[in-house]
């Protein structure tokens, strides 16, 4: 099978749109829709970091305007150092990572769209970062089980891609060069009309593959990424307000050897083109390294580039659609999601693996008073499957395919009701929601949570929220390569993950200065483990931990306006972890006791400034790593260090603002150039000599530059 670059119709068509978005017909043909004039006087910090929407629920927001300053070019960029929420690279070779809420492990976030949740734990491995900012209106962030009311699987919380309406007519391209071969090309155009609006969307990226610690093998991945998607707007249809949004997304990814020979690459299994004496505590012979339990060199290296190769083809189709209406007796809600997910993966020596994936969701709902209180009833209907075929050395030279080994298909009928009232003078909202779940593997599975908001003041708020929240265990391999290798995997053990989740958040939003303080406290139950079969040494089992994983944490986050040029932003975590760590048998990735984030914004007339600093503390590698049952080895032989050092991340980005129609932006993320490969390397090596590739705690890319530049009209 020969293994191409991303499909040229990607290119096309995003080519296709920058020729039209220079045609002035887009922004003539069609007046802008006439609005009418608002004023508004919202307090000057609103949208900074520390501020807190007005519902019950604690819900961070960033806008547009927060978006396009950040500098970031995808979701896990934008979600990265903010206290509460970080992104987890969880293989130092694939790349493949999960923002974190609360540092509960990241397939435990929700990712929605438009409230529609629509991305599972395969589509999350490697599609996040697929995920544009383009076009959204803003980002909330829930932190909390079950925070949506819509997605109770949500353990640890939830991300809500909130689609931006257009209101006029717009074009806006944008071009970035950067280190390491970065090549962005985006076009953003909207087109608006009586009744309605439309947008489209398109972006192609590419970079290469970085490996600083010279062995030879990358810890940032080379991808060639494109993008297009389109938005449909209807104000009125039948007497619904629609929102549809369609993308298409294609991926794809090499690690492990530089370059982009794919195909050289997939053929390339004998020899040792690497040199393992390179790098921190490195090997004595470029062709081997230590074996623990002799103490002397094991055997030379001989797979070739191919053994050390993650190789991942991924392409998306999602469509997401909501609608809206008022009736005489309240608000009625429609949302359909439906995606399509195909990933085709070259694992090396572990296996080649090709999976596709299917989810719907369905959803009704009705928002009406009752009295003072305001009810919403709704029904839902999720639906979700795998299938796959891996084939894996072990069957060499005559490969038998593994069909279905990790397949599964779950489908979820549910039924919600939330009220919401106020008392005391509406200085105490109430909002409480009973979520029932029918799982056609698991059964009923009952979610309720209450959330209260007391107003102490016009400024000061309290809001205390109690719920739980579950989650239908994958057998998908984010957990485990090995199922790869597995002719099946049993599930008659596995339960569904629930967790509990206490939080309290206290919020002051003044004229110049506004904070929250946050409180949590998650519990994860049954959370999901591979084991080996001892019936079947083929095969792993599915099943929970025996024992709870609790996260309990404290953050503050908060920004002064200093003056109306210039704000400034302090935020601070700690984090208390509680686990049995032989229970959980090294699945868990590392994750640091406390985080200092440091920010100042500065604007100074067409100059915006960005500096922000944040403060990585230590991580209990030994704990999170399970070092007391499997001790982790450096190349050398030495043993692995039992906790991470701290360490800074400064990140600087500037943008200029040349004329009403162009500005120009300046990058430079990881200032000071920390890398975990100058400290420590990726690779580890375990008690009987085989080496792995996820021992991570720190930055796996140094110092990177972008400069690009916008064209809006």
């Amino acid at each position: 099978m020969t293994l191409h670059r991303p499909p040229s119709r990607l290119h096309w068509v995003t080519t296709a749109l920058l020729v039209l978005a220079t045609q002035s017909t887009w922004a003539q043909e069609v007046k802008p829709v006439s609005l009418p004039e608002v004023v508004v006087q919202p307090k000057a910090i609103l949208t900074k970091p520390g501020a807190l929407r007005e519902d019950v629920v604690q819900t961070e927001s960033i806008d547009a305007k927060a978006i396009a300053l950040s500098g970031a070019t995808n979701l896990p960029e934008l979600m990265a150092n903010r206290p509460g929420v970080d992104v987890q690279v969880e293989c130092s070779v694939c790349n493949s990572r999960n923002i974190t809420l609360n540092n509960l492990p990241g397939r435990f976030t929700t990712l929605m769209v438009d409230g529609v949740p629509i991305f599972s734990s395969v589509s999350n491995a490697y599609g996040l970062d697929m995920i544009g900012l383009n076009g959204l209106e803003r980002v909330d962030i829930s932190r909390g089980a079950g925070t949506s009311l819509v997605a109770p699987e949500s353990l640890a919380g939830t991300v809500n891609l909130v689609t931006k309406r257009p209101a006029a007519n717009a074009v806006e391209l944008d071009l970035a060069l950067g280190s390491d071969g970065l090549r962005r090309q985006s076009v953003y155009a909207t087109r608006a009309f009586g009744g309605g609006a439309l947008a489209l969307t398109a972006t192609q990226q590419r970079q290469d593959s970085v490996d600083a610690s010279g062995v030879g093998i990358s810890q940032f991945t080379g991808f060639e990424r494109g993008h297009v998607g389109a938005g449909l707007f209807l104000d009125d249809v039948g007497g619904f307000k629609v929102k549809a949004r369609l993308d298409h997304l294609e991926e794809t990814r090499m690690g492990g050897p530089l370059g982009t020979d794919y195909d050289g690459v997939r053929a390339d299994r004998s020899g040792n083109p690497f040199d393992f004496s390179k790098g921190i505590n490195g090997s004595p012979d470029r062709d081997s390294w230590i074996d623990p339990s002799t103490g002397s060199l094991g055997a030379a290296y001989e797979d070739g580039r191919f053994g050390f190769a993650q190789i991942i083809k991924t392409r998306r189709d999602q469509l997401v659609t909501t609608a809206q209406r008022n009736l005489d007796v309240g608000r009625l809600r429609l949302a359909l999601g439906y995606a399509e997910h195909q990933q085709d993966s070259w694992y090396g020596g572990d296996a080649d693996y090709f999976g596709k994936q299917q989810q719907y969701y369905l959803e009704g709902s009705l928002q009406t008073p009752l009295g003072a209180t305001l009810v919403t009833t709704g029904v839902s209907y999720r639906y979700e499957d795998l299938h796959s075929r891996s084939y894996s050395p072990n069957t060499l030279p005559l490969p038998a395919p593994s069909i279905d080994a990790d397949a599964y298909l779950y489908r979820t009928p549910g039924l919600f009701v939330q009220a919401y009232r106020t008392a005391l003078d509406e200085r105490l909202e109430l909002n409480a929601s009973l979520r029932y779940d029918d799982n056609n593997i698991y059964g009923a599975i009952t979610s309720p949570r209450v959330n209260l908001l007391w107003h102490h003041t016009d400024e000061l708020a309290s809001r205390l929220s109690a719920g739980t929240g579950y989650r239908m265990p994958t057998s998908f391999f984010e957990l485990e390569h090995a199922v790869l290798q597995a002719s099946k995997v049993d599930r008659s053990r596995a339960k569904a993950e629930t967790s509990e989740n206490l939080s309290y958040a206290l919020n002051y939003s003044g004229d110049r200065f506004t904070g929250t303080l946050s409180l949590n406290h998650t519990r994860i139950h049954h959370l999901a483990l591979f084991v080996a079969d001892p019936a079947d040494d083929t095969a792993l089992l599915l099943q929970p931990a025996p024992s709870a994983y609790t996260v309990s944490n404290i953050d503050f986050l908060g920004t002064w306006q200093v003056s109306p040029r210039t704000a400034l932003t302090l935020g601070a975590e700690a984090y208390q972890y509680d686990f049995n760590t032989a229970d959980f048998q090294g699945s868990l990735f590392a994750r640091p006791d406390y985080r200092l984030s440091f920010a100042v914004e500065h604007t100074q007339g067409p100059l915006n400034l960005n500096l922000k600093a944040t403060l990585t503390g230590p991580q209990d590698l030994a704990r999170f790593y399970n070092y007391a049952d499997n001790q982790r080895y450096h190349l050398n032989g030495q043993p692995k260090s039992g906790t991470s050092p701290s360490f800074w991340q400064v990140d600087l980005h500037a943008n200029y603002q040349f004329s009403k129609t162009v500005s120009g932006y300046l990058g430079i993320n990881n200032l000071l150039d920390y890398k975990q490969a100058d400290k420590d390397s990726f690779l580890w090596v375990d008690p009987t000599g085989a080496m792995d590739v996820t021992h991570i705690w720190g930055p796996n890319l140094g110092r990177a530059i972008t400069a690009g530049i916008k064209v809006a009209f």
